[in-house]
């Protein structure tokens, strides 16, 4: 008996090993593929090293002045130019006209043509202040100062404050940027309204498409099953297109609503609102399903057939019976169907209009287009929150579900 429970004990330690050697290569691509990326990323919302990095010696010789002291004093001046001709020399004078091009538009020039001037010795002369400003009389506006000593930090809130509208007033405090330009705050609530709408509308018609499917015949299940997921087998690009061209003015929809009379001339379909709920739905809509499908088929039809015959209109019977049991597989779909639509991009660039755009497509536009990577950190930080707020709210649902099943 000892001799057959060291052979189970051995078993099990083997067990236990051969379970660590699966996991373990799944916990490292997980941390290091995907955690540690996505991490570095939204670090860029508050990381001002480059900045730092580049201004070292002008930030320390900053000290107590400030623009309201009068003009930069000569070390500040001296300092510049030694931080500016090491930039050029490192070929960091383009990131650095970037970031501070960032927080005062109009100032990418002068960093340059400044960075440029001081590799080249033109200011090597001492006291260096008359001829940089003489050269460069950029350097002696206030308010290009101000942005520089607020982005002295390790750290900045500049990203956060600007994904969300705001900024840093001239005292210090927090304030709301010009409504000329807010944009952001906008797109925000536009993508969760979107988002929610379009988790609606797929919910609405995938509960009667999944019961269908279940309770069909098992070759019109199969066939109804492919049509709903034959948009999954297509390139989103193509689907998208395809939108475009039947809701166009001279597309199939217009054309078939003139022929019937039902309006007497092209309705503006494209490139609106409405266009962009088709054309997400249509994508989203197999998600919901399969959810959907796999829940329903694991529901006896003898509870609703049990119901019918005590006397209780369909309606009745299906809101208090099968629901309930159902509503597992819709708060499932739904939380899928939500998580995608938050980062689409794509269709609302094409099928929607200009007030459609979403919070990914500006995510998209500042990685892609102008390199603002700690903005669209900033961006991706609202999103960040946003899932995990609807992930908390879908949790705190699937429990109530359940706590009710238990008690019912």
């Amino acid at each position: 008996m000892s001799s057959g429970g060291t052979r189970t004990g051995h078993r099990a330690r083997r067990q236990n090993l051969l379970m660590a050697a699966m996991v373990v290569p799944l916990v490292l691509f997980i941390v290091f593929i995907f955690l540690w990326p996505v991490a570095r990323f939204l670090w860029l919302a508050v990381d001002n090293s480059d900045m730092t990095a580049n201004l070292s010696r002008t930030f320390a010789a900053i000290g107590d002045w400030r623009p309201a002291d009068g003009p930069p004093p000569e070390p500040v001046l001296a300092a510049l130019v030694e931080d500016l001709a090491e930039a050029r020399a490192n070929g960091r004078d383009g990131i650095l006209a970037q970031l501070v091009n960032q927080r005062l538009v109009g100032t990418r020039y002068l960093v340059i043509k400044t960075a440029k001037d001081a590799s080249e010795g033109k200011f090597d002369m001492r006291p260096v202040g008359e001829a940089l400003l003489a050269a460069h009389s950029g350097w002696n506006n206030p308010a290009l100062w101000t942005e520089l000593i607020r982005a002295s930090g390790a750290v900045t809130d500049y990203y956060l404050l600007g994904s969300l509208d705001l900024q840093r007033s001239a005292n210090g405090g927090i304030e709301r940027v010009p409504a000329d330009q807010a944009v952001f705050l906008d797109a925000l609530l536009r993508t969760v309204w979107i988002s929610i709408v379009v988790t609606v509308i797929c919910a609405v018609l995938a509960i009667p498409l999944a019961q269908a499917i279940v309770s069909a015949p098992p070759s019109w299940s199969r066939l109804l099953f492919a049509l709903v997921l034959f948009p999954l087998w297509t390139s989103l690009l193509v689907r998208t297109v395809i939108w475009i061209i039947v809701l166009q003015k001279n597309g199939p929809v217009n054309a078939a609503l003139v022929f019937t009379g039902l309006v007497s001339e092209p309705l503006t379909l494209i490139y609106t609102r409405f266009s962009l709920y088709i054309a997400m739905v249509q994508v989203l809509l197999p998600l919901m399903v399969l959810s959907l499908v796999s829940v329903m088929r694991r529901v006896p039809t003898s509870y609703m057939k049990a119901a019918l015959s005590l006397g209780a209109p369909w309606i009745t019977a299906w809101r208090r019976v099968q629901l309930p049991l159902i509503m597992p597989g819709i708060l499932a779909g739904a939380a899928i169907v939500f998580v995608f639509a938050l980062g689409y991009y794509i269709t609302p660039t094409l099928v929607g209009g200009p007030g459609d755009q979403m919070i990914s497509s500006y995510i998209a536009f500042y990685t892609n287009t102008t390199l603002n990577w700690g903005l669209a950190a900033a961006l991706s930080v609202q999103l960040l929150l946003i899932l995990l707020l609807a992930a908390l709210l879908f949790w705190t649902a699937r429990a109530l579900t359940r706590r009710r099943g238990a008690f019912a």
